[in-house]
């Protein structure tokens, strides 16, 4: 929850900022319809990218994919939740405006100067 509400974005980070505040419970998820109708889009959205896939591509996919759900598993069991919870509140900060530059180049003035002044 900590991590989906870092996220700043959508329904589901709406509905773990609730579960964190103690307004909501985290088994209410699915049965939230914002998050559901979130999920229903995301899902979609899954489905049109793997119809893009082409047959072969896709038989290749599926042949390794038990092994790619037990190495993300593993991953997000010895994942530092901290730091990742930090990288995605950076992430979903607006960024900033930059910084004016301090150096000047020596011909920065050039084009005021009047056209006839000597130089």
């Amino acid at each position: 929850m900590r991590l989906l509400a870092a996220s700043g974005a959508g329904a589901g980070a709406d509905f773990a900022k609730d579960v964190l505040a103690g307004n909501r419970q985290p088994r209410e998820l699915l049965s939230h319809r914002p998050v559901a109708d979130e999920l229903t889009e995301q899902g979609a959205a899954f489905r049109r990218l793997l119809d893009k896939i082409p047959p072969a591509e896709l038989r290749e996919l599926r042949t390794h994919a038990q092994e790619a759900v037990r190495r993300e598993v593993d991953e997000l069991a010895n994942l530092d939740i901290e730091a990742a919870e930090a990288e995605l509140r950076a992430a979903a900060e607006p960024p900033r405006a930059p910084r004016p530059s301090e150096r000047r180049d020596e011909d920065d003035d050039w084009f005021d100067r009047p056209v006839m002044e000597e130089l």
